[in-house]
């Protein structure tokens, strides 16, 4: 598949022209030019993402695996029939919806002419095509509905650069999907700024620079600039996340609701799919125009996996393997019922819990997960979504709708925590193995200076005695020269000015004046040690 790198855009893949089954999709560029329409397991093999794991893994040491149990994040992805069942009708939506925009078609240019007049004349004419299919995806914060899209989105190029259709020139940039977010604040110029920036960020154009930093121009007169940039790009699909944060009560949730039927109304087939959670229901409901209008593939709502519907096994099976402990363990029901009651089978919150549950079976040593384990873990970090999940256990949705979005669970901060813990204990482990290993040299050091100071002559009771004292005394590590010379001038009573162990003064038993005195009456210094007492012949010769 060969790219084009637009200039200030993305890389557009070079169209390639396939054969469509379909009669429908014939001789249609925008539509032999999309891949193909995959089967049940096509699908599940292009969406299924599982991590490099390697069993031996898990007897490496803690602060490597607080690494390797990141790959749960971000290269975990099972599918579900829920998956497949997005996949096939976002398929529909975007092939339905380019079949009533042929580029080849006469209507097509007459769209075009009709909406650069639009523009002109500062009014919105509706299409003549008001039919198009929508969706409507509604689910609780968590479950994956922003991640699955996306994946499927992503099975599709953005942008198709077309240059030459059946040996013809046809040079047109077709833009397959766009993906928003629903302001915060619910204002439409919000929306259409970001609108135009995300086209300029793949297109390379100035949308943005022209019309989104005009502020002369309302959010409402760009509502013919918008459909028409959409049909200059050929736009397959618009994409609209967390349309929960409109507030129907509010003059700009109604003026964003009025703006998507306009927009809906005048993009002439483009199909619109809407996102939220469950308090985006009553939003659109709030206009019977906007919920007729997402309906054109019926609306998902995407419940919580059962505990005993196959998905819920299905989706933990997927993930268990995947165990960096020392004392890895199969999933029984024992725990996969613990992992359901404490994460109501929300795939976010499940897998979060098997991610923290095991960075604490490696920080308190236990090194396996346990149905006590989990259920410790879950309640020290889930608190904050804890009245979301009463919620979703009463079954209520008025109590499930009031909690638009789970509270962030703050997984960063849990493994930096227990991370701390292994980094204290092990600094703990350190400075004792050092307090040991110091003490060692030390008894080491004091044996070899007292060994030293008896070859002086010293007593080895004394000898020890000022060893002692010197090294208490120390506020340094001592060498062992430096504390035979300290211990030496203790031991003889001296200081400094009145002896160095190189000078003359010495003992009367130290050897080296023995064999200085035998040097200077002409004997060996073995002989004069031997007439000292210091060496001892333990044989007679006269017996050899």
């Amino acid at each position: 598949m060969s790219k084009i790198q637009l200039p200030n855009g993305i890389q557009a893949v070079q169209a390639r022209y396939t054969y469509q089954e379909i009669s429908d999709y014939r001789d249609n560029p925008l539509l032999e030019a999309l891949p193909p329409i995959l089967s049940k397991s096509e699908v599940i093999q292009a969406m299924a993402q599982y991590p490099y794991f390697d069993p031996s893994e898990g007897q490496m040491d803690a602060h490597y695996r607080f690494h390797l149990i990141q790959r749960l994040f971000s290269s975990f992805f099972q599918p579900l029939p829920v998956h497949l069942d997005l996949e096939s009708r976002i398929s529909r939506l975007i092939r339905q919806g380019y079949i009533s925009r042929n580029p080849l078609a006469a209507h097509h240019n007459e769209s075009l002419i009709k909406g650069y007049e639009d523009i002109v004349s500062g009014r919105i004419a509706l299409s003549q095509n008001t039919t198009a299919a929508g969706l409507t995806i509604i689910g609780a914060s968590g479950m994956g509905k922003s991640t699955t899209v996306n994946r499927i989105l992503h099975l599709y190029p953005q942008v198709v650069a077309h240059s030459i259709y059946n040996g013809q020139h046809f040079n047109q940039l077709q833009t397959v999907w766009l993906k928003l977010e629903c302001p915060h604040d619910s204002s439409v110029r919000g929306l259409v700024n970001n609108f135009f920036a995300q086209m300029d960020a793949i297109l390379g154009t100035d949308y943005f620079a022209k019309f989104g930093k005009n502020r002369r121009l309302s959010a409402q007169s760009l509502l013919p600039v918008v459909s028409q940039i959409c049909r200059n790009s050929c736009l397959g699909l618009l994409v609209i996340d967390e349309i929960q944060n409109l507030n129907a009560r509010s003059s700009g949730g109604e003026q964003m609701l009025n703006f998507f039927v306009s927009l809906s109304n005048t993009l002439g087939g483009i199909p619109l799919i809407f996102i939220g959670t469950p308090k985006a229901v009553s939003v659109l409901q709030s206009e019977f125009r906007q919920a007729r209008r997402g309906s054109g593939q019926g609306d998902l709502i995407w419940q919580p996996m059962k505990r005993e519907d196959r998905n819920w096994h299905l989706f933990l099976q997927g993930m268990w393997e995947y165990q960096w402990l020392r004392k890895p363990v199969p999933l029984t029901n024992e725990l996969s019922n613990c992992i359901y009651e404490q994460s109501c089978g929300i795939s976010d919150i499940a897998v979060k819990l098997f991610v923290m549950s095991q960075i604490r079976a490696i920080t308190s040593g236990k090194e396996e997960l346990t149905t006590e384990l989990i259920t410790q873990v879950a309640k020290e970090s889930l608190k904050l979504v804890q009245p979301m999940l009463n919620a979703m256990r009463s079954g209520n949705p008025a109590k499930i709708a009031k909690y638009g979005d789970i509270n962030t669970i703050n997984i960063e901060g849990f493994v930096t925590a227990e991370q701390n813990k292994v980094e204290v204990s092990a600094l703990i482990d350190d400075f004792q193995k050092q307090r040991q290993e110091q003490k060692a040299n030390t008894e080491k050091l004091k044996t070899d200076a007292i060994f030293r100071l008896s070859i002086l002559g010293i007593e080895e009771k004394e000898a020890r005695s000022s060893v002692e004292k010197v090294i208490a005394s120390s506020s340094g590590q001592l060498g062992l020269k430096e504390l035979v010379q300290k211990a030496y001038k203790l031991s003889i009573n001296v200081s400094d000015d009145e002896v160095e162990l190189s000078g003359k003064y010495r003992p009367q038993n130290d050897l080296r004046r023995i064999v200085q005195q035998g040097k200077e009456q002409g004997i060996s210094a073995i002989q004069a040690l031997t007439d000292a007492g210091f060496v001892q012949t333990e044989f007679d010769l006269g017996a050899v």
